[in-house]
């Protein structure tokens, strides 16, 4: 009996992390043609977008941007600058008043000479999916400029395109952090979350009220 239930229960381990390699197989390869450098995409001439993308990050405790997401807000002023959008959408976690994602990255870009009026903040973007939900369904853009790491654009990406948005996945550097095992790690299981919610169509628990951008 033991050894038919260790049996069973090898069986759906090895089911399990086949599904899942297969899944963050999927998100990886499909999203992979639609990102690119900062460099490259200037290079391609890409038409402009609705908007371009700021997804959320750490902010230290003087309200300063951490590396990570300093790497993406300065990303998202070069684009703004060569005119690939009109806007800037920062989207982050804004639920506390002690700790605002989207207005830090905000004043960020408005020291670095972002004009105010280009700036959104969307303080709704708790999770990457949720984010481009919002954008395509509450901001109304049909097409995008995503910016963040690489190893968080393929689901970025990824969700972009499966809320029914046209999307181009910028990498805002290409080094590496202390924590990178860790950042990686963390992908394949957000891989899956974010593709079961693309494939149910899943409505996050803060859809919002309609802004026209």
């Amino acid at each position: 009996m033991l050894k038919g239930l260790f049996k069973f229960v090898l069986a759906i381990a090895v089911a399990a992390i086949v599904a899942v390699g297969g899944i963050n197989a999927c998100v990886v390869l499909s999203a992979n043609p639609a990102i690119t450098t900062l460099d490259k995409y200037e290079q391609s001439r890409v038409a402009s977008c609705d908007a371009i993308v700021v997804l959320g990050a750490s902010v230290l405790p003087d309200g300063s941007l951490s590396p990570i997401l300093q790497k993406r807000v300065d990303a998202a002023i070069d684009l703004y600058f060569r005119g690939v959008a009109p806007i800037v959408v920062m989207s982050g976690d804004g639920r506390e008043s002690n700790y605002d994602e989207p207005n830090a990255m905000k004043a960020y870009a408005i020291a670095q000479g972002v004009p105010e009026s280009a700036i959104y903040c969307d303080g709704g973007g708790y999770h990457t999916y949720d984010t481009m939900w919002r954008v395509a369904n509450v901001y109304g853009a049909q097409s995008v400029a995503i910016v963040t790491q690489k190893y968080h654009q393929y689901r970025a990406v990824f969700d972009a395109q499966g809320v029914g948005m046209s999307a181009v996945g910028v990498v805002s550097d290409t080094g590496t952090y202390d924590d990178q095992a860790y950042y990686d790690i963390r992908e394949w299981p957000a891989r899956v979350q974010d593709a079961i919610s693309v494939w149910t169509g899943a409505e996050p628990d803060n859809p919002g009220e309609a802004i026209t951008l």
